[in-house]
Formats: C-alpha cells, structure tokens, sequence
C-alpha cells in the first residue's frame, strides 16, 4: 500500500509536467533558503509546541520567499524538543515514510519535502533502541530508559530521507547521547552539489569537520543554535571565519533564542567571506532565499540576476538584549595602547609563554572624538573551556577591544563606538603548532559581523 501511494504520486508528477528542480548541475550557484527560527517557550504542551513549530516550517517552505529555493536547512532544536524524540529512518534503507494523513513527525517532513518538491535539511531529537546500537561499541546501554540523539535529517526532493547525522560534540544538552566514533555524513543532489552534514558545536573541532574538508567536502549545511561569546566567538563571526579559512561554502541556519544568546544565520563562500549575514536581537521566523556561487570561485564570478534572492550583512536590532558569554581576557597576555601615545607607526612583539606574536601598525587618532574604549595587543596559547562542557587548545594573536584600562572588560560588547581611532594598516603574524588544527582569520564590528573579505589578506604556510 504505501509503496503503491508513493509510485502513483510520482506518476502524477510527471504526467503533469511538474518540475520542481531549480538549478542544474552546470549552474555556476544554486538557491538556499536558510531559516532563522525562534521556538516557543517550553512552558507549553510538549506535543501543541512540536505541532505548531511544524505548522509555522510549512508556512516557510510553501512561502514566497521560499519559490526559487532547490534546499532549504532550519536550525538546530526548533521542532520537536528532547522530551518527544523521534526515531529516523536509516538512509541506507532508502526509505520515503510519507504516509497520508499520518500523525508521524518524520511521515509528515517527508511529504513535506515531496510536496514542496524542495531537499529539506531538519534538526531533530531522534528516539534509538539499544539494539539498534553497532555490535563494535562497548558501551553499557539500559534498554528500560529512553535514549535520544542531536540528529539532522536530510529528505531529497522525493521524500526520501538520505542522509542522517548525529552530532558529535554536545553543548548544554543533559540525556543526549552521542554515537561512539564520529560520524562522517555528506549527501548528492541534483543540482552538482555534495554537501556535508554537521551541527553547532561540531564546528570547533577536528572531528567530522575536517575529516570532510580533507575528503573534498566543499559545501556544509549546518544547523546551529550557537551561543555567541565575544571577542571571537559570535555567531556569524565564526562561522564566516570557518568557512573562510576552509575555503568552504557553509550554510548556517540559527536558532533565535535572545535569552540564551542564540542568534545567527547566514550563508559563507569561502574565502570571498559572507554571501548573506544576519544576526539580531528581535524575535524571528524567517527563510532567506540565498543564491550560493559553487566552488571554485571568485567574488567576480558572474551570477545569475534575479530579484528574489538576498544577499547583504544586515545589522540587526536590540542586539544589547542578546546573552554573551564571556571569554577569559585575564589569561591573557596584553599590551595596552594609549590614545594619547598614539604613533603614526607601532610594532611590537607580544610573547604567552613561548608563543610570541608580532603587530605592525599604522594609526591615527581622529581628534575631537571622545575615548569610547581601548585597545590591546593580546597574545595567548594554551587550554580553555567552553563554559565547562568541552576543552581546547587554542592560540591567537589579536587586537582587542575595552571598555576601560580593566583586563575584565576586554572582549565586552561596545554600543557605544566613537571610532575616534583610525587604524590605516594591520599586520599580525604568529607561529602556529600545525598538528591538525585550523588557522582563519577573525574579525568582529560594532554589528557582530566581521570584517569584509576584501579588506584584509590572509597567509597561512606549514613547515
């Protein structure tokens, strides 16, 4: 019965003449709608919150805005919550589980996707069996309790479910489990594009991020609820830093949630940097229809010409109302410059431990503007927390901003800008440990985007 549905639906497709297929695999881009998306408190019905979030993504998908898009990716844990997973088709089975009329969450995605004809990239909480566990891994596993992953789902224009990933690297999620090796996900369309498969926190370590990027992997869809921590780690700000020191094409769909700090969305190419940027303080349900030049690239690469797709860093509102986390500026090795010191040239060596960075930098000072912050020159190698849920070996060389003369206020979000410090040329430079890690740049404006990819150059060698 439910094969027969599936073939008669398609037959329907064609005798019809419906093609939902946008680009083509000779296109030099494609369309993404990339969602920012805020949930409903979860001072709700469990089951009335997942049912209406559903009903608010099929109102995106079958949007106008939504028309010229061949993928569209929401965020991460913005339908159902960790107290109503799911299970997930295996996409080896090649299974298409829509069925009419069913009250199935994954049945109702999968005619969604056949019904919008579109590939649907879907963050949910995914149910699993202990039996269902690989014969390799050796963990205990108690069958009398539930058991969920952080999973993205992946329907192609039929419905099919052919791609699921469950992240890896978990932040704030108590009861999630995670598989016991890495998993390394990507999936095929039509339209020329590979893309790999990760998911929020995933993005600040080797595994599976890299190990795509070594296998060739030149496109990421990646739900993210990021949790935004200046001076370095905002949302979009890292995420274009990403993708630019990857050379990658990432795109990002945000969860917007301004208690938690959970804002960001955007579509990043690369090394020509960000395609579409928004970050905001507002509440927001929105599908930005993109168009995605394919890599290889340049930023003067001929695009298709349409009016119904976006592209821009939009500065958002209320963004004093967004959490931020706080990074750990006492750790910090710094250098303070004084305006009233100010030189028209300043180079200067800046050495944590045996990790030594060097600053050249050409200055002024715009008179007549009031002193809104500070600036120092900050060097640091070593471990750090993530808010304690993870740890890192990270080094940076930087320019940072303050508040005040105070190490504690270094890194604290500015409102107030006078830009009464002109900076003319910047040259940072360090020698970096090159044991698997990434080097990029990374840049952050008064807006909490970075800097335009045209204005700066970035070198990186390993010896």
């Amino acid at each position: 019965m439910f094969k027969e549905f599936v073939e008669i639906f398609l037959l329907l497709q064609l005798f019809t003449g419906c093609s939902f297929q946008q680009s083509l695999p000779t296109d030099a881009s494609y369309v993404v709608g990339v969602v920012e998306f805020r949930p409903e408190l979860l001072n709700m019905d469990i089951a009335g919150r997942t049912a209406k979030h559903l009903k608010k993504y099929k109102k995106l998908l079958r949007s106008k805005d939504a028309k010229l898009t061949d993928i569209v990716v929401f965020p991460e844990l913005t339908l159902n919550t960790l107290m109503d997973p799911v299970p997930v088709p295996d996409p080896s089975d090649s299974i298409i589980p829509c069925v009419p009329n069913s009250s199935e969450l994954i049945s109702r995605l999968s005619c969604l996707a056949i019904d919008t004809g579109k590939y649907i990239v879907i963050n949910l909480s995914e149910s699993f069996e202990c039996d269902s566990l690989p014969v390799h891994d050796p963990r205990p596993c108690d069958p009398s309790v539930p058991h969920r992953y952080n999973t993205n789902v992946v329907f192609d224009r039929n419905g099919t479910v052919i791609a699921r990933y469950r992240k890896t690297h978990l932040f704030r999620e108590p009861g999630t489990s995670v598989t016991y090796q890495p998993e390394v996900v990507t999936f095929d369309t039509d339209f020329g594009v590979r893309f790999g498969v990760v998911t929020c926190f995933d993005l600040l370590f080797a595994e599976p991020t890299l190990e795509l990027v070594k296998l060739g992997v030149r496109d990421f869809v990646f739900p993210a609820m990021w949790v935004s921590e200046p001076p370095f780690l905002t949302a979009v700000q890292i995420f274009e830093s990403w993708a630019y020191g990857n050379d990658v094409n990432l795109i990002a769909a945000g969860t917007n949630y301004d208690p938690s700090g959970s804002t960001g969305t955007g579509v990043f190419n690369g090394r020509n940097g960000a395609v579409f940027s928004f970050i905001t303080g507002e509440s927001t349900r929105k599908i930005f229809p993109v168009r995605v030049p394919k890599l290889p690239s340049s930023p003067s690469t001929p695009l298709d010409n349409d009016s119904e797709t976006i592209s821009g860093r939009f500065e958002g509102s209320s963004l004093e109302q967004v959490y931020m986390g706080k990074d750990f500026p006492e750790r910090f090795t710094t250098v303070l410059i004084k305006p009233e010191q100010a030189l028209k040239m300043f180079n200067r060596t800046v050495c944590n431990g045996d990790f030594c960075c060097q600053f050249h930098i050409e200055f002024e000072t715009i008179y007549g503007r009031f002193v809104s912050h500070l600036y120092r020159l900050a060097a640091f190698d070593g471990v750090r927390t993530f808010q304690g849920y993870a740890d890192a070996h990270v080094s940076f060389c930087a320019v940072i901003t303050c508040l005040d003369e105070s190490l504690t206020s270094c890194g604290l979000p500015n409102h107030n800008s006078s830009g009464y410090l002109k900076f003319n040329r910047l040259s940072i430079s360090g020698d970096f440990i090159a044991n698997g890690t990434l080097a990029m740049p990374n840049s952050l404006d008064n807006a909490f985007h970075s800097l335009d990819a045209k204005h700066y150059q970035f070198y990186s060698t390993v010896e």
